[in-house]
């Protein structure tokens, strides 16, 4: 969830400031995330970091329903900026290689099988640069700095059903994404601002001197019951 979702915003947020600079220099100012926009699910409003009850499939449901609302809410936010929830599709992209054995062979295999449905990378980039260049995705309050829209092109339809609202979800192929069921259930539970403040939250904690004094205390006791214990001196560590 820190790789897939939190950094990720903490990221986008750090960057704003240049980012809306850019937008009052007339320049190009967009931010894309790359995850799974159109896999949302069920998720736990009073669980979101699920401290409680992490499985793989609700880590995966949670940060694409939380990516979601997000970029909703920084378009908000940051109207001369467009945000952009993109899924890859399956994309031939060589992060099998370090693979070995059966399942490197099986790997294969299905690479084989479902050639016809694989992107190269090359291709998903050239994809990607288009959603993240072309007028198509305009932010809220313009499109600056943008490419201009041709061949019978129109402005995408962001992620609350307006016409370059700034906030949009994204098949591979850069087509509107998002089961809008789902999305429209937790938007009448107000997940939008209920995401925003739990997100602001924890990466305010997470970043809080407290914190990391905390973390640095926890660290050395370990340290001290390590040499207490007569642990060996590995490489990288030392008694202190």
């Amino acid at each position: 969830m820190a790789v897939n979702y939190y950094s990720r915003i903490r990221f986008a947020m750090n960057l704003m400031p240049q980012l809306t600079e850019a937008s009052n220099q007339k320049e190009l100012s967009r931010v894309l995330t790359v995850l799974a926009a159109g896999s949302e699910a069920d998720i736990d409003m009073d669980d979101m970091d699920l401290k409680k009850n992490y499985t793989l499939h609700a880590c995966l449901s949670h940060c694409v329903m939380m990516t979601d609302f997000m970029m909703e809410e920084l378009a908000k936010r940051y109207p001369h900026t467009s945000f952009s929830h993109s899924y890859p599709g399956t994309v031939k992209s060589g992060i099998t290689n370090s693979l070995t054995g059966p399942i490197r062979l099986g790997v294969k295999v299905l690479y084989s099988v479902m050639t016809p449905w694989i992107l190269n990378f090359r291709e998903s980039g050239e994809r990607h640069l288009f959603q993240i260049t072309s007028s198509m995705y305009k932010a809220r309050n313009g499109s600056v700095g943008s490419i201009p829209l041709n061949g019978g092109l129109d402005i995408a339809v962001g992620i609350d059903g307006v016409k370059g609202s700034g906030a949009y979800l994204l098949d591979w192929d850069g087509r509107p994404a998002g089961d809008m069921a789902v999305i429209n259930k937790y938007r009448d539970m107000n997940a939008g601002p209920k995401i925003w403040e739990h997100t602001m939250t924890a990466i305010k904690k997470a970043t809080s001197r407290k914190r990391l004094a905390e973390d640095d205390a926890q660290e050395e006791q370990k340290r001290r019951e390590q040499h207490a214990a007569g642990a060996p001196n590995l490489a990288g560590w030392r008694a202190g």
